[in-house]
């Protein structure tokens, strides 16, 4: 063994011109084979630690800087960046490039987007990206923090393939991409597979380590409690999370999240998260394979009907099949449930090594004291070199008059910069700024200017020496800037931590934890409920004849209370409702109640999980408030029982839930709006009738809205729509409190259909349903005339309070 390492150490020796030298296959293949192991380790497969890249995103990224292709700057076509960074940085194939430009474009695949892509870039069913000659891209905001200060020397730059230019060796990497974003590559004899985290928590655990150094493993986990999948789904609790954290390897358990729905006495599983990187189109292919082969049995359909507005896999059970028990036997048999099987390898001083969560943050941490370090030094020299200038100017300012003829005198610039120097004791560099002073600097406040700007740079580089003189300062600056970017850009856990959804024993007949859908439901005047899956903005109701009364945003999880005109509250859960298509009308509520309602529904409310401090307040047509407990009636056994009494000619015409310190806006349709504190109406028993809240003469009450405590009057704003077809938004402060009993203020011309507070509002304008969103609006004054709308508006609408 000995001989042949002597003999690779004397073939590694330099040859003279005309030398040979004799060696063996074997060694040279074998010598040979570790270069290339080596090269595609550290140069292509494994992410460095510090910023969580492998060479290609790093060329791409910082390419695109340099190509101004910023968050603030129009798109540009990817075949342009990828042409620059082939030609400059990574002489390689363009494919190679652009599947990793992609990769960082896409939602679905990278938790925290560094690329901003603009057309086709895949999707999750495998479809591929449109070329690059089509698609357009440019730099994400979160994708500046990775380059942030990469101008101010902070990391170490090395020529590039050809010694043309320089490239960094490592970015600056602000936040900890490593972790946010995770990584997976194969290398030779080696693999690295981190799944993506969520951005806030990742901080927080740095902020953490930073506070208490020798924090442990499960110190952390308090702030990392699992991985964040872009995609969301499910992780399994399970020792192979901890494992996957103090050794760097560990299998997590990630199962789809579905929820279950009934349409006519068919029950359906709809499966609306899938594992990470599991292909849609793969897995429904599965799942009709497995109906083919009849091990899925209780099945009788499968839709895709996933859109913009997310994901939605729909699985037909057969009439009586448990849709529970298929779901556990797509569980077992699909990569519905998949196992993550984490390595976290990374690059640590250029040479791969196994992390746990602690050892990756503190590898994070060091890289970003240096960074800060750099930083400061950086800026300090630049300040300290500017405060010699600006040093060497105010003296030449102060003996002006010298200055000047001692220039006049001069036969050449370097005479005077000589003479300069010799008879003012000034530096070449103060010299030849003096030189190049322009004469409008010369005035007055331009020479105060330059005495702040001193007085500016003598304050920096105290402050630039104290944090370079002191660990705890820079400690102190490193805190702060992570905060800022957490409270910037981290957003909420995509990735549920539940237990299973159904056995591992092979049983299929677990009952699954079926997840709550996120949707809106419309409640109208005629008692149908609408349930559809939640969007960005609810479109309108398509039957103007039975318009909208409340608009709820809620989880299929929820309970509502649907009060009609009489008073009688009724209780509907929302699973027991079918989910509809946008263009479907909805489900009549009487058929769940056996019966009912029996007088036109004035307003629905969303049953919250703990009512100790709500109450439910009921608007009467006289203008009768009253406010009662809310467990009264959402906690009892009957589904339908009486809400608030109604007197003789009175009627119920709006509901809502409020709590003590709240406030109320009561309108009517004599054009005014009344606005009281709520604790002046005392809460009261089921059956009573209320209190007078607002006066309507001989008109009627038509909205009631409820103002949150501590909102501030200058920034809510009001939303008053006339039947003639105008609205007008105004502040809350043109409304001031007033008593109970009062007449209110005018808020726009009779007849009023609703004055609330501004968010979206379902009316039926010129005989067709619409939504007219506030935010359209321009904000004016109480008594403006107000914006016209497409017609008359009917009676009634329909508040969307926000998501």
């Amino acid at each position: 063994m000995a001989a042949r390492k002597g003999t690779r150490r004397s073939a590694q020796q330099t040859l003279a011109v005309g030398d040979t030298r004799d060696v063996t296959i074997d060694e040279r293949m074998e010598q040979a084979f570790l270069d290339y192991s080596m090269s595609v380790i550290v140069s292509r497969a494994l992410p460095d630690v510090r910023d969580g890249l492998k060479p290609v995103q790093r060329r791409i990224l910082y390419s695109m800087w340099e190509s101004g292709l910023r968050p603030d700057r129009p798109y540009r076509k990817c075949a342009s960046a990828v042409g620059e960074v082939m030609k400059t940085y990574h002489p390689h194939g363009d494919s190679s490039i652009y599947d990793a430009l992609v990769r960082m474009a896409q939602e679905f695949t990278t938790r925290a987007p560094l690329v901003d892509g603009h057309g086709n870039f895949g999707s999750i069913d495998g479809d591929p990206p449109a070329a690059m000659r089509y698609t357009e891209a440019r730099l994400s905001p979160l994708a500046m923090s990775l380059l942030d200060g990469i101008d101010e020397d902070t990391v170490d730059v090395v020529e590039n393939y050809d010694g043309y230019a320089t490239e960094p060796v490592v970015l600056p990497a602000r936040f900890p991409n490593l972790l946010v974003n995770g990584a997976t590559g194969i290398a030779v004899g080696m693999a690295t597979t981190i799944p993506p985290h969520n951005l806030g928590e990742v901080v927080d655990a740095c902020l953490a380590l930073v506070k208490r150094p020798d924090a442990s493993v499960d110190d952390l986990m308090r702030h990392v409690p699992a991985p964040d999948l872009p995609g969301g789904a499910r992780i399994v609790p399970g020792p192979g999370i901890r494992e996957a954290y103090v050794s760097g390897r560990g299998a997590i358990v990630v199962e789809g999240v579905a929820t279950v729905e009934e349409r006519s006495g068919m029950p359906r599983v709809v499966i609306t998260e899938i594992p990470y990187q599991v292909n849609k189109a793969s897995l429904l292919e599965r799942m009709a394979a497995l109906v083919a082969d009849k091990r899925l049995e209780d099945v009788r359909d499968l839709r895709d009907e996933s859109s913009r507005d997310g994901m939605r896999i729909v699985v037909e059970c057969k009439r009586g099949a448990d849709p529970a028990a298929v779901l556990a036997a797509l569980y077992r048999l699909t990569d519905l449930r998949t196992t993550i099987n984490v390595n976290m390898v990374a690059l640590v001083d250029g040479a791969p090594r196994t992390l746990g969560l602690r050892e990756a943050l503190v590898a994070y941490l060091a890289h970003q004291r240096e960074v800060l370090t750099r930083r400061t030094q950086h800026r300090l020299t630049r300040a300290r070199d500017r405060a010699h200038v600006v040093e060497g100017l105010l003296t030449a300012i102060d003996r002006l008059d010298e200055v000047i003829a001692t220039i006049r005198a001069a036969d050449s610039a370097e005479e005077a910069r000589v003479a300069l120097m010799e008879g003012f004791a000034l530096t070449e560099v103060q010299a030849r700024a003096v030189l190049d002073l322009q004469l409008r600097r010369l005035a007055a406040l331009e020479r105060a200017a330059l005495e702040d700007e001193y007085q500016e740079l003598l304050g920096l580089i105290t402050e630039l020496e104290g944090i370079l003189g002191d660990a705890t300062v820079l400690d102190g600056v490193l805190v702060a800037e992570l905060r800022t970017l957490r409270d910037r850009f981290a957003d909420p856990r995509r990735t549920r931590i539940e237990e299973a959804a159904a056995t591992e024993d092979g049983d299929d007949r677990g009952t699954p934890a079926f997840a709550a859908q996120e949707v809106t439901v419309a409640v109208t005047r005629g008692g149908t409920a609408k349930v559809t899956a939640r969007r960005r903005t609810t479109p309108a109701l398509t039957a103007a004849a039975d318009p909208a009364v409340a608009v709820l945003p809620c989880t299929t999880a929820d309970t509502l209370l649907l009060l009609d005109a009489g008073g009688t509250a009724h209780r509907v859960a929302v699973a027991d409702l079918p989910v509809a298509r946008p263009s479907q009308r909805g489900t009549h509520v009487g058929g769940l109640l056996g019966g009912g309602p029996d007088a036109p529904v004035v307003a629905a409310v969303v049953v919250p999980d703990g009512t100790d401090d709500l109450t439910l307040v009921t608007l009467s047509a006289r203008g009768l408030v009253k406010r009662g407990d809310l467990t009264e009636v959402a906690g009892s056994r009957q589904r339908s029982l009486a809400a608030a009494g109604v007197r003789d000619g009175d009627e119920l015409v709006a509901a809502a839930l409020c709590r003590d310190a709240d406030e109320l806006v009561l309108a009517t349709d004599g054009g005014t709006a009344l606005r009281i504190a709520a604790e002046e109406v005392r809460p009261m028993g089921r059956t009573a009738a209320g209190v007078q809240g607002v006066r309507v003469d001989d008109g009627r009450a038509v909205s009631l809205g409820v103002i949150a405590a501590g909102a501030d009057p200058d920034a809510t704003a009001l939303l008053a729509v006339t039947a003639a077809g105008t609205a007008r938004r105004f502040p809350l402060s043109e409304l001031p409190v007033a008593g109970r009993g009062g007449k209110g203020l005018k808020v726009g011309e009779a007849p009023l259909v609703a004055c609330v507070p501004a968010t979206a509002v379902h009316l039926v304008v010129a005989g067709e349903p619409t939504v007219l969103r506030a935010s359209d609006l321009p904000e004016g004054r109480r008594t403006a005339r107000g914006t016209a709308l497409a017609g008359a508006v009917a009676p009634g609408a329909a508040v969307e309070p926000p998501a």
